[in-house]
């Protein structure tokens, strides 16, 4: 159940109020702009449609060929496109993961980050293990993940995009790590108002 009390999940492509309010965004920044991107995606995600991209690579820690996002067999720029969906919270190093994600992403590509809604809580609980009955979970963020941005990623944009359901009505966010002043400018015009920037310098 949404925190409304309302049906959140669609019965035909099983999405929830996230991938909804990720996928307008997406739509309004034009996945035709994709068309020549390689990427990766960690994490099943309905966001995204793998055919908007050039290439485009799944990976599920756990599974065959899963990948751990603290040490990223890949090379430095592999990607133009990097998207992770609700996995940092399952990392002890989530510094070193955030630093791994940014290091695969080229220097004109982009970085998606979605975690389970900080907006919701004003502190991050951060246990310092993987907790059971937390799903294996190490943390819960809250709205100051901002200040883990700041200490991890200094030099790094980060923006901070919200959204409404259509369906629930429900609000919900995500992050945009833009590599070069013309992907910020770009994100930035299309999505307006919606996105703000959060922590690190602004490139525009």
């Amino acid at each position: 159940m949404a925190l409304n009390g309302t049906m959140p999940r669609c019965t035909g492509c099983q999405s929830l109020e996230r991938h909804r309010v990720y996928r307008i965004m997406f739509e309004r920044l034009g996945p035709q702009a994709f068309a020549e991107w390689s990427s990766i995606q960690f994490s099943p995600d309905p966001t995204v449609d793998p055919k908007w991209f050039a290439s485009f690579e799944l990976s599920i820690y756990g599974e065959p060929g899963g990948i751990d996002i603290q040490a990223i067999d890949r090379p430095d720029e592999a990607y133009d496109y990097v998207g992770c969906s609700h996995v940092l919270e399952h990392v002890g190093d989530d510094r070193a993961a955030l630093n791994e994600l940014l290091r695969i992403t080229r220097r004109d590509g982009l970085l998606f980050l979605s975690i389970p809604d900080p907006f919701g809580e004003d502190v991050t609980r951060d246990w310092g293990f993987a907790k059971p009955e937390k799903f294996g979970h190490w943390r819960v963020y809250g709205a100051d993940v901002v200040h883990r941005f700041k200490a991890y990623i200094p030099d790094q944009p980060v923006l901070a995009y919200r959204g409404r359901d259509p369906v629930t009505g429900e609000s919900t966010g995500c992050f945009l790590m833009p590599r070069s002043s013309e992907r910020h400018r770009w994100i930035v015009e299309r999505l307006g108002d919606t996105v703000e920037l959060l922590s690190g310098p602004s490139l525009r």
